[in-house]
């Protein structure tokens, strides 16, 4: 005897739900709102800008707020005054090859000069070492000559190839070379004439600064001594 097969009963099937759908019309409805507020912003002309968060009652920070800043200026103006010199001074740019004569932060003269050339001579018999740069910092006009007379170095023949004569020769005497006037800045430095005016604002001294006849004339009467130069 052989039992009868039990039916299956099988399950009435679900609708399947479009939810890809319903996900593509909410992203392009987010879009058209984007879309929206930028075009009103832009119409109104105020774009969004970011802005540091500040609580309610507290107060922007120290970069922000303009009393501070307006403060920390005059500080900084009033330190840069106690500080400044004062009265007469010479300051010399050794970049541009420019010196201004500046007189309570006024400047009175400015004129094209020649500064050292930063070249390194090298005497072959002992290897002493000559260094043709004009020294940087301050310094002090210590005494000023009329028609200065130049006591040539041993460099300034051996930079010519020849033997340096013995020390007081008249071979080492040259009335010429210097100008008219010459400051003197001590340690051999000297603010001075030139015979080659055409090469004046380039590097071409052995340190000292030279100048055009009428800007030397004018140091030589209207700077005092003791005034100060600062070089750069």
């Amino acid at each position: 005897m052989s039992a009868n097969p039990i039916p299956s009963i099988q399950e009435p099937s679900l609708p399947v739900r479009h939810w890809g759908r319903w996900f593509f019309f909410v992203v392009l409805g987010l879009m058209l709102v984007g879309i929206g507020s930028a075009v009103v912003l832009a119409s109104l002309g105020k774009p969004l800008t970011l802005v540091p968060l500040v609580a309610v009652g507290q107060a922007p920070p120290d970069g922000l707020d303009p009393r501070r800043l307006a403060l920390r200026a005059e500080k900084a103006r009033a330190a840069l005054e106690r500080v400044a010199p004062q009265g007469m001074y010479i300051v010399v740019d050794t970049y541009r090859n420019k010196l201004r004569v500046v007189k309570q932060g006024k400047v009175l003269r400015e004129a094209l000069c020649s500064t050292g050339t930063g070249i390194v001579l090298i005497d072959p018999r002992n290897k002493r070492k000559w260094v043709f740069d004009t020294p940087l910092g301050e310094r002090v006009i210590e005494r000023k000559q009329k028609n200065p007379v130049w006591m040539k170095p041993d460099w300034a023949f051996i930079e010519e190839g020849e033997e340096p004569p013995p020390p007081g020769s008249p071979e080492r005497v040259d009335p010429y070379s210097l100008g008219d006037y010459g400051l003197y800045m001590g340690d051999g430095y000297i603010i001075h004439g030139t015979l080659f005016k055409s090469l004046l604002g380039r590097r071409v001294t052995h340190g000292c600064i030279r100048l055009g006849d009428e800007d030397l004339e004018y140091l030589y009467h209207n700077v005092p001594l003791g005034t100060r130069v600062y070089l750069y």
